[in-house]
């Protein structure tokens, strides 16, 4: 992934992890497309803009909800979770064209503060059953339309989603043959040692959004490659050497890459802006 498209047509609507260069913009899926009402997940990813909040999903279980969201405007914005019996864009707007945040009739959960433009930020919250709004409330911005309708229900104990499991098979000691997968916002892998020479990676996508998968040799720690004021780390850039990768794929698809590999550490990794910051990346060592 070498660039990182912001053009985002009505954008998305995210994506963060802190979480979105490689190919296309993640939100792309989402932005100019309708949401499926039926949707309901824990994992969202989202952007905000003039004038307009995008998530990937309306409807989520009573439970920890994450919330990646990349700031797609040309300015600041802010995004708040408020649960409220307001009906949507209702909340009553005061003199200073905002709406009052202790107001008896809604209640700021919780709020990724104001963000600067095209970085993304990552807001993990347990939610209670109810309606809410997620909006920004920025003088005039959400009288502008930031705003979005946002349904949590009552958790269903047989359900299958997760926040962090993940059916990624239990770690082997050494494997050249090695499967795994990424969400928001982690790596998995069932083996974190390998020998040189072929290793075959088999990667499954179970976040929301498109990730990749990159194998980078480095000495740098573990989520310690230094990152540009895009939110990524520059691939050609020095202390890294990229061999290959998975490049972006569409949740719940598996992507496959064989790469020659010389002794030494390398990290499996997303560098989507705000991807790795927010976590995904895992160890590999060579031998």
């Amino acid at each position: 992934m070498k660039s990182m498209k912001l053009t985002i047509a009505a954008a998305l609507a995210f994506s963060t992890l802190g979480l979105v260069g490689c190919g296309t913009d993640p939100t792309e899926t989402i932005a100019g497309s309708n949401i499926d009402a039926s949707v309901v997940s824990n994992k969202i990813t989202g952007s905000v803009q003039e004038w307009k909040v995008n998530v990937s999903a309306q409807t989520a279980e009573a439970g920890e909800v994450i919330f990646a969201m990349a700031n797609f405007g040309s300015i600041q914005h802010e995004f708040l979770v408020t649960k409220t019996s307001y009906d949507p864009g209702k909340i009553p707007i005061g003199t200073n064209n905002r709406f009052d945040e202790e107001d008896k009739g809604l209640t700021v959960v919780d709020e990724i503060p104001e963000w600067a433009v095209n970085e993304s930020k990552v807001l993990k919250i347990n939610l209670e059953a109810g309606t809410y709004e997620l909006l920004c409330n920025i003088e005039g911005h959400y009288a502008n339309g930031m705003h979005t309708t946002f349904t949590v229900v009552p958790s269903d104990e047989s359900s299958t989603e997760s926040t962090t499991d993940s059916t990624v098979p239990e770690a082997e000691a050494v494997s050249n043959d090695i499967t795994g997968s990424v969400q928001e916002w982690a790596v998995g892998v069932s083996a974190h040692e390998a020998k040189a020479g072929d290793v075959k990676f088999t990667m499954e996508n179970q976040g929301t959004i498109p990730h990749e998968f990159i194998i980078v040799k480095t000495d740098f720690e573990p989520g310690k490659i230094p990152l540009g004021a895009d939110n990524r780390f520059d691939e050609e850039g020095e202390g890294v050497f990229v061999p290959g990768e998975i490049s972006e794929w569409n949740p719940g698809t598996t992507g496959t890459v064989t790469l020659k590999l010389d002794p030494g550490k390398y990290q499996l990794l997303c560098n989507i802006a705000g991807h790795y910051a927010n976590g995904m990346f895992a160890q590999l060592t060579v031998s």
